[in-house]
């Protein structure tokens, strides 16, 4: 993180997310955000633990992360082996990433001790509704997936995960709440 000119550097707290952090271990928080960041660190499920303990009893944590099933991820795989905003090789120094998809990133913050509240597709663009004969075309063979796969997981879960919005959304937000481990 780089500090704006002007301000001190009591104003900042540096943090690697991706070790076991503390900040202001004396405070609880009622909200946390972690905005598009969980596919850079290497140890996601530690990080929602360090966010868990931050947070009051009852308090929420909102996370961002990159929707990668949209139809123009899937079709960007299927042609060039990579989602469109990430580079097919990554070279030292340069940024890497994870995939987690939202189903795992459920799981890890349910790991973590956090119930989930909401999930909502989100950045839908001019171009992104481009897509949305294929999505159309799509999401009735993923709807049918999704009925007969054989899961311990409710169906009513597995449409939030992945609704038609998904197919066409750049982002997701999960909303949680702490919740006791």
């Amino acid at each position: 993180m780089i500090k704006p000119e002007g301000l001190a550097s009591r104003d900042f707290v540096f943090v690697d997310a991706s070790r076991k952090f503390t900040v202001f271990p004396e405070k609880k928080f009622d909200y946390i955000f972690s905005v598009s960041g969980v596919m850079e660190f290497d140890n996601t499920l530690q990080f929602f633990e360090s966010c868990h303990d931050h947070l009051r009893n009852g308090g929420s944590f909102l996370v961002t992360n990159d929707n990668i099933v949209s139809v123009r991820d899937r079709i960007s795989y299927f042609f060039l082996g990579k989602v469109r905003q990430y580079h097919l090789f990554v070279t030292p120094g340069q940024g890497s990433w994870k995939v987690i998809p939202i189903h795992n990133l459920l799981r890890i913050l349910q790991d973590a001790g956090f119930e989930t509240r909401e999930v909502r597709y989100t950045s839908l663009l001019f171009k992104d509704w481009l897509m949305l004969p294929l999505a159309l075309l799509v999401y009735p063979i993923q709807l049918v997936y999704m009925t007969l796969s054989r899961s311990e997981m409710p169906l009513a879960e597995r449409r939030v995960m992945y609704p038609f919005r998904s197919l066409l959304c750049r982002h997701y937000i999960v909303v949680c709440q702490k919740s006791a481990i």
